[in-house]
């Protein structure tokens, strides 16, 4: 599964030639997108449009939020040498890039009135922020079609999908429509499939399904918290109708969740690895284990929590996060 032999690497990136972006210069326009996107996940898009794009499938954005991840792949498509100076791109005419998103985050819990800003946009908790991923859409509307609302609410063409970028497996039911509905449709030695929410501490059942799946990918590495896939075998339907998490027992669903590439990965994404098993062990109904194991984890990560950085301090907030949620009950914590 790990097809890494030959490694770029840079500041929380690991990657494979084919995908690497260090060599490539990003318009100003995306990195000024409002979005909680990393520039490295902008600079990964972004170039696997413009340089990997073949025309030959669809583009998914599934959690597009403000737009920063739809705006730099419909950015890469517009500077794809493949497509400079035609009227349309393939797929009969159709839009190639297929956005998704609900368009609000929800109010805190209490009702608590909270405003954030994202690169000069305040939002507040709660509100839409669909007028906003209309704006930073619409100097691309000809290459975006745009689908509001719940995702599990949409079911997919069947048509081939090139490179599918996946930022809203919030829960398990989202990430099982997610592989049931895109992932037969991704074409071998082609497609290109990117979670975002993959090296983080928390929504293990992502995990757990990459691992099921390892067969049907090659790793092709890590941006901070994405990681890359590409496609190496169809998938079939009936194989991903099936859910690892939902129906796996836990010893499977561990063995699924430890398949991801470690031994490229810092000792910080380690933690939030390890502290995802810990979230599926208390998932699984290990409450008591899985408290155990953090207990472990504070031993063997010392050395992370005590780094006297803005990161040691993230990563000891995760740690006890976990802590307290796992203690009063983490179906509720993660709900």
């Amino acid at each position: 599964m790990h097809s890494v032999e030959k490694i770029k690497r840079g500041n929380g990136c690991v990657l494979h030639p084919e995908v690497s972006f260090f060599d490539i210069g990003v318009p100003d326009s995306i990195l000024n997108v409002p979005g909680m996107l990393s520039t490295g996940e902008r600079m990964l898009l972004y170039s696997l449009s413009k340089r990997n794009y073949r025309g030959i499938g669809s583009i998914i954005d599934a959690g597009s939020f403000m737009g920063s991840s739809v705006v730099a792949s419909a950015q890469g498509l517009e500077d794809n040498p493949l497509f400079q100076g035609k009227k349309s791109f393939a797929l009969d005419r159709r839009k190639p890039v297929n956005s998704y998103e609900l368009g609000y985050l929800p109010k805190p819990a209490g009702g608590k009135e909270v405003t954030r800003n994202f690169c000069g946009k305040n939002y507040r908790m709660g509100d839409s922020f669909l007028p906003i991923l209309k704006e930073s859409i619409a100097p691309h509307q000809k290459l975006v079609k745009l689908n509001i609302g719940d995702l599990k609410r949409y079911k997919w063409t069947g048509r081939p999908i090139e490179i599918c970028f996946i930022d809203v497996c919030k829960t398990s039911d989202l990430n099982r429509h997610v592989a049931q509905q895109f992932m037969p449709c991704l074409i071998p030695a082609q497609s290109y499939f990117l979670n975002q929410d993959f090296f983080f501490d928390r929504l293990p059942w992502i995990k757990v399904t990459m691992g099921y799946l390892e067969e049907y990918f090659d790793w092709y590495g890590q941006v901070f918290s994405t990681s890359i896939y590409k496609c190496k075998k169809q998938i079939p339907a009936d194989v991903v109708a099936y859910d690892p998490f939902q129906e796996g027992t836990l010893d499977e669903c561990l063995k699924y969740h430890d398949m991801h590439p470690r031994a490229y990965i810092s000792d910080m994404y380690r933690l939030r690895m390890d502290i995802s098993r810990a979230y599926l062990m208390a998932l699984k109904g290990r409450k008591e284990d899985a408290l155990e194991y953090l207990d472990a984890l504070g031993v063997t990560y010392e050395h992370v929590f005590e780094e006297g950085t803005a990161a040691a301090e993230t990563n000891l907030m995760r740690y006890q996060r976990a802590q307290r949620q796992i203690v009063r009950g983490v179906r509720k914590a993660m709900a």
